[in-house]
């Protein structure tokens, strides 16, 4: 079961186990010490990310309503805008025009908590984490771009104002503040 090998005055004995778990767990061992070992945790001050840590960016989801309150993102409302006759951009340094990619979202609900308004997402801006005067343009059906200029909490990586045109979008303050930041551009 056991070898003895003797250098001079030193013995050492070695085990070899009929069975690979002793392998199985030398393996798995070392697997666990090399994650540990190259995984930097995010720091309370900042500091970077690890493989394992989520990758968070910042992302603006927008009610459009009418001044009746109906949803213009629900092709059931009169006036609607389908997302086709959507379009958002922003500019690069030489004005070259960069396509933004959004979805439309539908109500949501948590428990007995109802949010009934579909919303625009836009869900990839971690280029103003970089460039945080970066312009968002947002064109909806013929009418002409309206600016999106947005504030962001870099703590939370979220957006803590947005300002369109030269007015402050409102951000809803209710029971649906607990699980996302949504602002409302009202037509």
């Amino acid at each position: 079961m056991y070898r003895s090998i003797s250098f001079s005055r030193i013995s050492m004995i070695t085990f070899k186990p009929k069975s690979g778990i002793m392998k199985k767990f030398f393996i798995i061992s070392l697997l666990l010490f090399i994650v540990s070992v190259c995984c930097k945790k995010e720091n309370v001050g900042g500091g970077g990310l690890c493989a394992c840590s989520p990758v968070r960016v910042p992302e603006l989801n927008l009610v459009i309503k009418n001044t009746t309150g109906d949803d213009l993102l629900n092709d059931k409302t009169a006036g609607a805008y389908a997302k086709d006759k959507i379009t958002v951009y922003r500019k690069d340094e030489k004005s070259n025009v960069i396509p933004i990619d959004f979805a439309i979202r539908p109500g949501f609900s948590y428990g007995n908590e109802k949010f009934n308004f579909n919303f625009l997402n836009l869900g990839n801006l971690g280029f103003l984490q970089k460039t945080p005067a970066d312009i968002i343009y947002l064109k909806l059906g013929d009418k002409e771009a309206q600016e999106l200029h947005l504030q962001l909490n870099q703590g939370k990586y979220a957006v803590d104002k947005l300002i369109i045109g030269n007015e402050e979008a409102v951000k809803d303050s209710g029971t649906v503040a607990k699980y996302a930041d949504i602002f409302y551009l009202i037509q």
